[in-house]
Order: C-alpha cells, then structure tokens, then sequence
C-alpha cells in the first residue's frame, strides 16, 4: 500500500481498550431513546491542541489512568450495541472498554499550525464507524499523540 505525502505524517500506530475496573453487574443494559437511534450515523470528530505549562509531563500512561478511573463513572460507553429480540438496539453493559488510538507524528505542533492546510486535521481523528460487526465495535474511540508530536 502506498500512502500520500500527507498520510505518511501519522506513523506508529497503536491501538488499545481502556476498560472500567468495576464490574457494572449482569444483564446491565442501556435502552436507546428516539434521539439516540435519529443521531446513529452522526459522529462526533474533535480535534484539540494543548499548549499549557498544565500539560508537561502528561504521559499516555496518565491518560489510560483518568480514562481507567472516568470509565468506573461513566461505564455505559463501555458497552457494545446489540438488537432485542424486536430489533431495536440496545446497549450491553458489559464492561469492554473504549478504543485508545496512539500515534505519533513527523511536524511539530507549531509545524502543523503553521501549515494551515485543514484538510490535514482529517489524519489526527479516527476515520472507524460503528460496525459491521456490531457485538465487538467499541462506542468510544479516542486518538492521541503524544506531547513531543503534533
């Protein structure tokens, strides 16, 4: 496969799932309401730059930590889609985590910000939709690059 100069800027990928360190309990599920089954091919794609003495020394490793301690919390992104026996989704509780994208990057933040080509803010989101196979797509999909990359 043959990738395009700009394609060619995000390298070493690596892929991983931060799961929640509780169990949420048997037959948890998340019914789906109108709103949630209209916005089902609607995602949402952010892309956010720090530059803040805040963020020295943030590390993957303090990510996958908050992510570990968010998903306790917040253990319904977790789950995965599965269809009733009517056939209406739902969401199984059932503790698989979300999606951590890690990549690195060959431009410097400045480098990248400088460039003003906007179409490149395309590579730094994961481009993976819900599907096909339902049962095993994560709901949550986060990709980072580290602090010393774009």
């Amino acid at each position: 496969m043959v990738l395009s100069k700009d394609e060619s800027l995000i390298y070493d990928i690596k892929i991983s799932t931060v799961g929640p360190g509780r169990v949420s309990g048997h037959g948890v599920v998340q019914e789906l309401t109108g709103m949630d089954l209209a916005m089902k091919l609607h995602y949402l794609k952010t892309v956010y730059y720090f530059r803040s003495p805040a963020f020295e020394g943030l590390t993957i490793i303090n990510i996958k930590e908050t992510l570990f301690s968010w998903t306790c919390h917040a253990f319904v992104p977790c789950g995965r889609l599965r269809r009733a026996d009517s056939g209406r989704p739902y969401i199984k509780c059932n503790d698989c985590g979300v999606r951590l994208i890690e990549a690195r990057c060959k431009m410097s933040l400045d480098e990248w910000l400088e460039s003003k080509d906007d179409s490149r803010h395309k590579l730094l989101v994961t481009n993976q939709v819900l599907g096909p196979d339902l049962p095993f797509s994560p709901l949550v999909l986060m990709q980072v690059k580290p602090k010393q990359n774009c």
